[in-house]
């Protein structure tokens, strides 16, 4: 048994009411024929005929099995009595008598009791009618899918109609009752039998936040079409008032998108009407054009902060809204991109606040024709950057190179050979300075890699062990580039990625001159048999020949001749344990500049322990723990633990548990973490902290329904390779 496979919901479950029949029936049901017998059989004048001891009438996939069963040739009606059992493929029902139409599919039976295997669902009834295969309604009924002897919750109603082929149970006059104690009633209540999408009200949920108070959410969901659905949602806000919340989903062969609504009228703190609107859309017009739109925008900056609902959103900045379309073929690419931005952070300036690209057209080739091996390609690109009061313009830039691999099995050598243009037609330049730029930089690098092996032996377990210096040569002409504007260009975080860059900086307004090799060495661990990597671990570090004059802000030039020690390790020796490390060394200083590490232990389905460490030289300390494991069967614990070391601060502690019956289960988290004090009046960041704490509780009725917080949201982004357990 595979140990990473989902469990059922019903694993802890004693075993339920065995099925005993195959009624699997493929042919025609109204060509089905009628097979009757039994113990003694009578035929009556009339054309009726008497079964009497283990008399059974089966047509097709239902059998009708009692003590006594009169049946009647001319109608096709069964009448049963004496310990009467009904079967169809998912139901068995049995009663002290009752009446079946054969040739109707129609059937009423009395004092019974039912079974939906495939739910594990069972209950009992005054009456029962057979309506059609798969809908069966009943009369002072009530419905559960606990064990048998166990009623931890139960539906009662005076009718209940429970119909399989559209996947939905209806109650009237209902009342849900857990451990006999009555909870609630409604007139009306649908449930689900399977998970079909349904109309109708889902299941409410309950929160708080300091921002807002105690929350209520009623969501109804409007099943509109097999590929249209909408939620609408009031959201009842103790401090601010109601808030409507609607989800629209489409999906067509095509195109498949969202498009959600958010209003807030007259929010009673802020006395503003308050909204946002998103937009979420993919649709392939062809095998060749593709089109792709994310629209996000608020009402005010302070709406994530106030009214998010996710734990993630305060943190937000910008909102990105982009619109792309891309024509692709086998060798080129054509793309046309529009990109806006709405601020919410106040304390960014506006100097620093990203440029509208209005709009930007890339066209990138790889060429198919390839004479004696060589390999060219051209990346470039049109943008039109716009901003309120700043240096606004048009940028081109083409990047065209060759190069020519030899491959070997024990080497790999590309020289590589290109050149990079970029021109400028600029607005709103500074006085005597040009509004006309460009820069050319031709740019050249050899790149090689050696493939070093041998067999390795560790405990009992062989392993081929490969070496792989790497030796990457850079050269790039150096451009003076001061009076060039920074549309996107930033300085990328060192790793040991960047020793092999053509350019050292993010974006197109800086080409970094460069005259440098990277020296680097990589070793593996590998399963011999199916290539599986089982370790991976580089090192490697940049060699200068000579200064770097060009810098992002027109800084002195770099003087130092070698850069940081860059290194990356990874681990999966066995499915269970996994490891990622990276870390970069200032060796003349002789201080680790960045470190991260994360262990992983996760031996199978929902059994998880994380240990997580963050490093930056002078401004992060911080170690990262989550669990989120099995006591038993029932019982499951989980957990997070986020501290700061430098400021000896608890940055977030979760804790909860969860516990899972056979037909029931309950959540309760509890989070503790710090939250940064937001000065509205003077649009700054004071940076205090203050702590917060919040309670979450989650029930679970097994085949109906959960009450209370959604606390998925909260655990998926705490605990690394969380996964919900199971529904079915």
């Amino acid at each position: 048994m595979d140990p990473y496979a989902p469990i059922s919901a019903w694993a802890v479950c004693p075993p339920q009411r065995a099925r005993d029949y195959d009624l699997e029936y493929h042919g025609d049901p109204d060509q089905a024929p009628t097979h009757l017998s039994g113990d003694l059989a009578e035929h009556s004048a009339g054309g009726k005929l008497i079964l009497i001891g283990n008399a059974e009438a089966q047509r097709g996939a239902q059998r009708l099995r009692a003590e006594r069963i009169s049946y009647s040739e001319a109608d096709g009606i069964a009448r049963a009595e004496g310990q009467v059992r009904y079967d169809e493929p998912t139901l068995s029902l049995s009663g002290s008598h009752g009446t079946l139409w054969m040739d109707n599919d129609y059937g009423e039976m009395y004092n019974t009791r039912f079974w939906f295997y495939d739910r594990h669902g069972r209950g009992k009834a005054k009456k029962a009618w057979l309506l059609e295969p798969g809908v069966t309604k009943f009369r002072n009924a009530s419905y559960t899918t606990c064990p048998e002897g166990s009623n931890s919750w139960r539906v009662r109603g005076s009718k209940v109609t429970l119909d399989e082929n559209t996947g939905v149970g209806v109650a009237r006059n209902a009342r849900l009752s857990v451990k006999g104690v009555p909870v609630l009633y409604s007139p009306y209540f649908s449930f689900p039998l399977d998970d079909r999408r349904k109309t109708g009200f889902l299941t409410p949920s309950f929160g708080s936040s300091d921002n807002s108070g105690i929350e209520i959410r009623t969501p109804f969901y409007l099943n509109l079409a097999p590929n249209y659905d909408a939620t609408i949602t009031p959201r009842y806000l103790e401090d601010r008032g109601t808030q409507l919340i609607t989800d629209f989903r489409y999906l067509r062969p095509n195109q498949q998108g969202k498009i959600s609504l958010e209003y807030l009228n007259k929010d009673d703190v802020t006395e503003d009407d308050r909204s946002r609107i998103t937009l979420r859309d993919n649709t392939r017009f062809s095998s060749y054009l593709t089109t792709s739109i994310d629209y996000d925008r608020v009402s005010d900056k302070e709406y994530l902060q106030d009214l998010g609902d996710s734990l993630s959103l305060a943190s937000v900045s910008f909102l990105k809204r982009t619109g792309l379309a891309e024509y692709t073929t086998s060798w080129w690419q054509l793309g046309l991109q529009v990109d806006d931005y709405q601020t919410l952070d106040r304390t960014i300036a506006d100097e620093n606040r990203p440029y509208q690209r209005l709009p930007r057209t890339t066209f990138r080739m790889t060429s198919p024709v390839r004479p004696l091996g060589i390999q060219s390609k051209l990346v470039s690109e049109a943008v039109r950057f716009d901003a309120n009061k700043r240096v606004t313009g048009d940028r081109i830039d083409l990047w065209p190179d060759i190069e020519r691999p030899f491959r070997r099995s024990a080497y790999e050598i590309t020289p590589r050979v290109g050149v990079r243009y970029t021109g400028y037609k600029l607005d709103n330049q500074d006085p005597g300075v040009s509004d006309s730029l460009n820069r050319t930089t031709p740019f050249a690098s050899l790149d090689s890699t050696l493939f070093l092996e041998r067999k390795l032996k560790i405990g009992q377990t062989q392993y081929t062990h490969t070496l792989e210096p790497r030796l990457f040569y850079l050269y790039v002409q150096g451009k003076n580039q001061a009076d060039i504007p920074l549309f996107d260009a930033s300085e990328p975080t060192f790793s040991y990625r960047e020793l092999f860059e053509t350019n050292r900086f993010n974006g197109t307004d800086r080409m970094g001159d460069a005259n440098q090799a990277a020296l680097a060495v990589t070793s593996r661990l590998l399963d011999p048999e199916t290539g599986a990597e089982k370790l991976h671990a580089s090192v490697g570090q940049l060699f200068y020949f000579a200064n770097r004059n060009v810098t992002l802000n027109n800084s002195d030039p770099l003087t130092d001749n070698t850069s940081d020690i860059a290194g990356e390790l990874e681990v999966a020796l066995s499915r269970s344990w996994t490891g990622k490390a990276d870390m970069v060394w200032n060796p003349r200083d002789k201080v680790t500049e960045r470190a991260n590490a994360r262990i992983q232990y996760h031996p199978g389905f929902r059994k998880i322990a994380n240990v997580s460490y963050r490093y930056i030289n002078g401004s992060q300390n911080q170690i990262d723990t989550s669990i989120l494991w099995p006591l038993s069967p029932s019982w499951q614990i989980l957990g997070r633990w986020y501290y700061d070391i430098s400021d000896s601060q608890q940055l977030e502690t979760l804790a909860g548990v969860e516990y899972d019956s056979c037909c029931w289960g309950i959540r309760f988290v509890t989070r503790d973490f710090v939250d940064t004090v937001n000065n509205r009046d003077n649009n700054q960041d004071i940076g205090d902290s203050k702590s917060n704490r919040i309670f979450m509780l989650q029930v679970v009725f097994k085949g109906l329904a959960s009450f209370g917080s959604n606390i998925e949201t909260l655990l998926h982004n705490g605990i690394l390779g969380y996964t919900e357990r199971p529904t079915e």
